[in-house]
């Protein structure tokens, strides 16, 4: 004989009645707490956020740089992937680069090191806007004290500064790569 009393869990499922227990009320004075993204002392000291998003324009830099580059020399488009790869060794590393190339006895490689002086000449304008400062001396490549100065300079920037541009440096070199290959069979 079948079991006719049906538990109340049964019954309301049947009857389509939620039994799982009441949603919780946040407690009444939340006004003051930080939200589970801010950190408890954000709260305190909001700042307020920018009104406009600032791009710094690296797209149009980089268009600008390898449009010159090609205007120049166009086989110093290749300099391009060299370029991004070298953002990986530090700022000292791009920034010495061009000397190498200025160095060589080759005229072709003296455009090369043109344009790896102008990027680098345009991450430091892109910095100076965004209120950093970052070296950028006149050396030669036979100017030992100077190229020692200068990579003693880059090398003595607080460690965020140095994150930062090299972040914006990447970011500069990954829209020249992206520009180059728009732009590679331009003659």
């Amino acid at each position: 004989m079948p079991n006719k009393k049906k538990s109340k869990k049964s019954k309301s499922k049947a009857s389509g009645q939620n039994t799982a227990a009441p949603a919780q009320k946040p407690p009444a004075n939340t006004a003051n707490r930080p939200s589970s993204l801010e950190s408890p002392t954000s709260s305190a000291k909001k700042s307020k956020a920018p009104t406009h998003w600032q791009s710094y324009g690296l797209d149009q830099i980089a268009q600008r740089l390898v449009l010159n580059a090609i205007d120049a020399d166009p086989d110093s488009l290749n300099q391009s992937y060299k370029m991004r790869m070298a953002t990986s060794y530090g700022l000292e590393r791009f920034w010495g680069e061009h000397l190498r190339l200025r160095n060589s006895k080759k005229e072709t490689d003296k455009k090369k090191a043109d344009y790896w002086k102008a990027t680098w000449d345009e991450l430091v304008k892109t910095m100076d806007k965004a209120g950093v400062s970052i070296p950028n001396h006149a050396v030669s490549s036979k100017d030992t004290a100077g190229v020692r100065l200068m990579s003693e300079a880059l090398w003595q920037l607080d460690v965020e500064v140095q994150r930062v541009s090299l972040a914006v440096l990447t970011q500069m070199c990954d829209c020249i790569v992206w520009w180059t290959q728009r732009y590679k069979g331009i003659k």
